[in-house]
């Protein structure tokens, strides 16, 4: 689960005083100006001029630790995994304390395989008093934790999130998951219907109000869940997989 930090960063990335002390002031602007269209253009999903401005911004300033994320985040998009971990980690060389970048990075590397090393990147966060939304990196560390078989733990992270930011959906799908897995049936289906009043649509929901309500016997409901995956997200995994089956 990827939250969107792409819009938590960009309205401070004007102010950000870039780290060289070479640059002047001009320059200083100049990388900063290139940054920021970057990033707007990263949210409009106009990926080629995004890589050309944040490519101009690096050029003008390899060393600014927020370029070097969001050109991360960029890379990630365009499923250029490898190049992605690069500008990740010198970002966090560049940005130690910043817990955005670290819990983004932490994300990169579960994702990529490497949990150990993503749960160091949500603990640097998660240490951090003045990371003020932590329920990202708590429910991102919970998957984490899943992966390696650390369910306890993931189910306590998870819901210390939703201590942190009551129905965050992300955490509502992630309890609803994790209790199908352990086929406690009645609470994964009382935290999918908790996030259904929050949260969007993605195949991972659907697909876990499919799992769930069949179990249950709300056999309407998981048909509705159904359509509604094969409709919205025809090209997904878990809406190929149905298809397949049928």
């Amino acid at each position: 689960m990827k939250h969107n930090t792409i819009t938590t960063l960009v309205g401070g990335l004007l102010a950000l005083s870039l780290s060289s002390c070479s640059l002047n002031e001009g320059e200083v602007k100049a990388a900063n100006y290139n940054a920021d269209l970057g990033v707007r253009y990263l949210q409009k999903g106009r990926l080629k001029l995004a890589n050309e401005k944040l490519l101009k911004a690096l050029e003008q300033n390899p060393r600014s630790a927020k370029t070097n994320h969001y050109y991360a985040l960029l890379q990630q998009r365009l499923k250029q995994n490898a190049k992605a971990g690069l500008y990740f980690a010198k970002a966090a060389q560049y940005a130690p304390k910043d817990s955005e970048i670290h819990n983004n990075y932490g994300q990169y590397l579960c994702e990529n395989n490497r949990p150990q090393q993503g749960l160091k990147h949500f603990a640097i966060a998660l240490n951090d008093p003045l990371y003020n939304t932590p329920e990202y990196a708590y429910t991102n560390a919970g998957i984490c934790l899943r992966k390696i078989n650390n369910t306890a733990k993931a189910e306590s992270y998870f819901r210390t999130a939703l201590k942190k930011r009551q129905s965050y959906p992300p955490a509502l799908l992630q309890l609803a998951i994790l209790y199908k897995d352990k086929r406690n049936y009645p609470k994964a289906q009382a935290f999918m219907m908790r996030y259904e009043g929050v949260g969007r649509s993605s195949p991972e929901a659907l697909q876990a109000c499919i799992d769930i309500n069949s179990k249950v016997g709300l056999a309407d409901k998981a048909g509705s869940c159904r359509t509604a995956l094969l409709r919205l997200f025809p090209n997904s995994n878990q809406a190929e997989q149905i298809s397949s089956a049928l």
